[in-house]
């Protein structure tokens, strides 16, 4: 099968063109889609057992393939353990499997089942996955924070639009209900420790808060870096006293985390993310229940929501939808 060069051309420019992970990947299994007739396409996540790190742990999708799990094992690990591309063409489908590596790591693989597995198919196929490398590591680039490693701001809209447009058949009850939660938060008095210690010294604190903040929060979990010593956390859907509860004790642990000479206390507010809210209203909100916590003492968590029943604060209007990203 012959294809046109302009065609591949304009398909290539299309996938370059992406710049958020979610549309890089559905760019990618487009493209492959388009080229390949494959039978099935997909950008596999690889991870190693925790038992045993040299154990490969085949992503539930090949799990779950009737009939070819043997043949998906091999075709899986060996692309992984041989960090090459590798293909089982004379069986019925074929398999490739071809390794997406960053930092010297392999993080993804793209795995394709087709009827007929040719030489062209596999140097289109090795081509695209290239392209997709080298733009998965300017995305991952453009969207981290250099210091932390977390999520900046600039990833932050995305993930947020789509935790506000998700919609969950929960019980009205609060205590019961399951959404998704905004947390905004900040060290207490960090420009004292600044001054105090020097810049080096807050540098770690703030990595050293992360390491706490990966321990408590799971990968499910949004966590953002906004600069300084500002944080925010998109918490995955659970009940209100269970998100209290974690952000409970990611606060103890940071403070158990340091020694007596300094203690480090955050100040954090919160608010739940109600679906078809703008992300500059649930900022505004998440962030005049951090503001009440600084105001009134520091070193706790309040509830805008609790806040507005207990007639603490009250929610400033916003006029407009004007975006702040």
């Amino acid at each position: 099968m012959s294809f046109d060069m302009e065609v591949i051309l304009d398909s290539v420019v299309h996938l370059t063109e992406q710049r958020q992970l979610e549309s890089l990947t559905a760019s990618l299994i487009s493209t492959v889609r388009q080229f390949i007739a494959p039978i099935d396409v997909q950008i596999l996540d690889t991870s190693l057992s925790d038992d045993d790190r040299e154990e490969v742990i085949l992503p539930e999708h090949l799990l779950n393939d009737a009939g070819g799990l043997k043949k998906s094992l091999a075709c899986f690990t060996h692309c992984v353990s041989m960090r090459q591309t590798y293909y089982c063409r004379d069986t019925i489908p074929a398999q490739v499997a071809i390794p997406i590596i960053l930092n010297n790591c392999i993080v993804k693989v793209l795995w394709v089942k087709i009827t007929c597995l040719s030489d062209q198919n596999i140097n289109l196929l090795n081509g695209f996955a290239k392209v997709y490398e080298n733009f998965l590591t300017i995305v991952i680039e453009c969207e981290t924070d250099v210091l932390t490693g977390l999520l900046n701001r600039k990833a932050f809209e995305s993930r947020l639009k789509l935790a506000s447009e998700t919609s969950y058949q929960n019980s009205g009850l609060d205590d019961q209900r399951l959404s998704y939660w905004l947390c905004i938060f900040d060290i207490d008095k960090f420009k004292l420790i600044n001054d105090t210690f020097g810049h080096l010294y807050g540098d770690e604190i703030l990595l050293d808060l992360v390491t706490v903040m990966r321990n408590v929060f799971s990968e499910s979990d949004g966590m953002f870096r906004f600069g300084g010593d500002e944080f925010v956390l998109l918490i995955a859907p659970d009940t209100k006293q269970r998100v209290r509860a974690k952000c409970e004790r990611f606060c103890n642990e940071l403070y158990e985390f340091h020694d007596q000479n300094i203690q480090v206390t955050l100040s954090m507010g919160m608010t739940e993310v109600l679906p078809g809210e703008q992300a500059s209203g649930l900022l505004e909100k998440a962030d005049q229940a951090l503001y009440y916590v600084k105001e009134n003492g520091r070193n706790r968590i309040e509830i805008f929501e609790e806040l507005v029943s207990q007639e603490l604060i009250s929610l400033k209007k916003f006029e407009d939808d004007i975006e702040i990203f």
